[in-house]
């Protein structure tokens, strides 16, 4: 018998180890306010243990919310680490919002409750965790990065919204201190502070004005980038992850201090 266990043993290890060799989705789940919440974890080709990974957080948008487990992935960032385009040296982190919910509003928890369990489960070097996200998950990267601004080296919201969101006005939700604010693109701007910020959206999206991102680099000033696909509209995304080099450059960023 303890043969047998020990042959197993290796087996399985030699499984992880063929695993490795190549950058794979695994599903994890963690509970929050009492309920289950599922979510996708990207593990990078090379991942070991021994030494710290750099960490990203990915919000996906509203098309892509509900209860699977899946569609989370199939939508921006996830197609192009399956298809090779992005191969990075970090953990990626896809939690899904439920059906109805908005990163905006209380959903934003469970994003964070996913970030921390990563954290936890995987060997991740804290200095090195960035966001990122598009669309609904684009305003969901904004408001977590002002909320956590010490958390995040580095964001890169695509096509989000700041201030006026249709059709997701009455219904997103957004904390008091941003939907309260006399000037919401000021109130997100002094809360990131000076956190490396590479602001990416399309110049003809007709569901997410690029007005609201021209508006946040105009506030942000020297610490944050903006690129407009002039020929993109909505699915911006789409360039953003595949040509930009967004990604790579969010894997490389951390933290100087913590507070």
């Amino acid at each position: 018998m303890i043969i047998l266990e020990s042959a197993a043993q290796m087996l399985g290890a030699l499984l992880l180890t063929a695993t490795i060799s190549q950058g794979h989705f695994v599903e994890r789940v963690v509970t929050v306010d009492g309920v289950e919440r599922r979510y996708q974890v990207w593990i990078p080709a090379g991942y070991d243990s021994s030494r710290q990974w750099p960490a990203i957080l990915f919000l996906h948008g509203a098309g892509e919310r509900g209860s699977d487990n899946r569609r989370q992935t199939e939508v921006g960032l996830g197609p192009a680490l399956r298809e090779g385009i992005v191969s990075v040296p970090a953990v990626i982190a896809f939690p899904q919002c439920p059906d109805e919910g908005y990163w905006a509003g209380p959903e934003r928890h469970i994003a964070m409750a996913v970030l921390d369990a990563v954290e936890k489960e995987f060997s991740i070097d804290k200095r090195r965790v960035t966001l990122t996200g598009l669309s609904m998950g684009g305003t969901g990267t904004w408001i977590l990065a002002a909320e956590n601004p010490r958390r995040f080296a580095a964001i890169a919201p695509v096509c989000g919204w700041v201030s006026t969101p249709p059709p997701f006005r009455t219904v997103a939700d957004p904390p008091d201190w941003l939907w309260n604010a006399p000037d919401r693109f000021d109130a997100v701007a002094r809360r990131i502070g000076d956190t490396p910020t590479w602001i990416l959206h399309g110049g003809l999206d007709t569901v997410v004005p690029p007005e609201e991102s021209r508006q946040m680099i105009a506030r942000l000033g020297v610490n944050a980038a903006y690129t407009e696909f002039p020929q993109a509209n909505h699915n911006s995304w789409d360039p953003a992850y595949r040509t930009t080099g967004v990604v790579a450059w969010l894997a490389r960023q951390r933290l100087s201090s913590r507070a």
